[in-house]
């Protein structure tokens, strides 16, 4: 009774004051009682948040409560979802690393070689609209650089050697845009939010089909997906069909 009261009273500053004042209050309140460990209260303000707005904070904080509160399915999906609207939050990169390590089915992704592994790094630190704003501003130097040629402003060699140097810049940061494109639009992940997840050879539920056992937390690709089912695939090239309420996209 007393949470149902705390929650009315939390829908009541929502609809009574103005968005700003509102989800401060909320996450005042979340962290209040994230403090004093009643994790279930935080939670409800935290999420009630999502109604008005995302923030790699607040998702850094619903993980944190999920984790508290023993679901760490949950908790990773939350921090994956922050990464996403920042992929350079430090906080959030650490408590996804540390929740992962309580992952049971957690696969190590080999490394490559080390050109590669510097260009994944760079298109997966890097936001869309970031690289972007950055061949924009490529392109914008050129022109200035012709500008200043014109106006005797600059050398003409050095202003030539600039341009061409602007523009092989430009023209690899858009490819990186590119590719970082296609592969968000390609990508359609999932996080495994039972504690024990029986994957079958088809959409059916019978003990037969059983291929494997999989545990919550694990992140995996989603292939296609039926009325109440999911297929998948993991990391290591495994692949069957999931009960649809085992799993939560990303």
């Amino acid at each position: 009774m007393k949470r149902i009261i705390i929650f009315l009273c939390c829908i009541h500053i929502i609809l009574n004051a103005e968005t700003t004042i509102s989800v401060d209050s909320l996450f005042s309140i979340g962290n209040r009682y994230f403090g004093i460990e009643k994790y279930d209260y935080a939670l409800d303000a935290f999420l009630a948040i999502l109604d008005e707005v995302e923030h790699p904070d607040l998702y850094y904080n619903i993980g944190n409560t999920y984790y508290r509160l023993g679901e760490v399915g949950q908790a990773i999906r939350a921090y994956e979802k922050g990464i996403q609207l920042s992929p350079l939050h430090k906080d959030l990169k650490y408590n996804l690393d540390f929740v992962n390590t309580r992952v049971k089915d957690r696969i190590e992704v080999p490394k490559g070689i080390l050109f590669i592994e510097i260009y994944r790094t760079i298109k997966r630190n890097i936001k869309l609209t970031d690289l972007l704003l950055w061949g924009g501003l490529m392109i914008l130097l050129v022109a200035f650089a012709t500008l200043f040629k014109e106006f005797g402003i600059l050398d003409v060699l050095f202003a030539f050697r600039m341009q061409v140097f602007l523009l092989i810049v430009s023209a690899l940061i858009h490819v990186i845009a590119l590719d970082k494109y296609w592969e968000i639009s390609d990508k359609n992940e999932g996080v495994i939010i039972s504690p024990i997840v029986n994957v079958r050879s088809a959409p059916i539920d019978r003990d037969e089909k059983i291929i494997f056992r999989i545990h919550e937390g694990l992140k995996v690709d989603i292939v296609q997906s039926q009325p109440g089912w999911f297929e998948i695939i993991l990391l290591d090239g495994k692949k069957g069909w999931i009960l649809h309420e085992s799993l939560l996209r990303i």
